[in-house]
């Protein structure tokens, strides 16, 4: 992993370049799941690559952090329990989404949001997070 800093209109930024992508240290992956479990594994996944993250067991306490995220990663039993905070997360054209499902999760896909089947591997979710890095440049 290498650091590097670079000025852009007056601001200096820090970037962190994982696997030859540049991300800027600011903005974090949330990780919102009810289960702890589940919540602490795909975050130490990530951070053990590089990726700034953070957690949280609803989506009204993650509110103020995936409006600025990387991209938030929703684990489907969150649209149960808060469905109207969950629909707007997913239908928001400007942020990214990836949404975690089982294989009985009765849910159209929509193109704004990702949805990665559980279970998964911690390189499934490294290639999703990585497509959306690239395509975030």
């Amino acid at each position: 992993m290498r650091r590097c800093k670079r000025s852009s209109r007056g601001l200096r930024r820090t970037h962190t370049s994982v696997a030859g992508f540049k991300l800027v240290a600011k903005r974090s992956i949330v990780v919102v799941a009810a289960d702890q479990g589940l919540r602490r594994s795909v975050a130490f996944a990530l951070e053990v690559e590089g990726h700034s993250t953070e957690s949280y067991d609803s989506l009204q306490k993650a509110e103020a952090s995936w409006r600025e995220a990387l991209c938030t990663i929703l684990d489907d039993d969150i649209l149960r329990s808060e469905p109207q905070a969950a629909a707007q997360l997913l239908s928001n054209p400007g942020g990214r989404a990836i949404l975690l499902v089982d294989g009985r999760s009765a849910l159209q896909q929509r193109v704004v949001y990702t949805t990665l089947t559980k279970p998964f591997t911690g390189a499934d979710l490294l290639g999703v997070i990585n497509c959306l890095i690239e395509a975030a440049k």
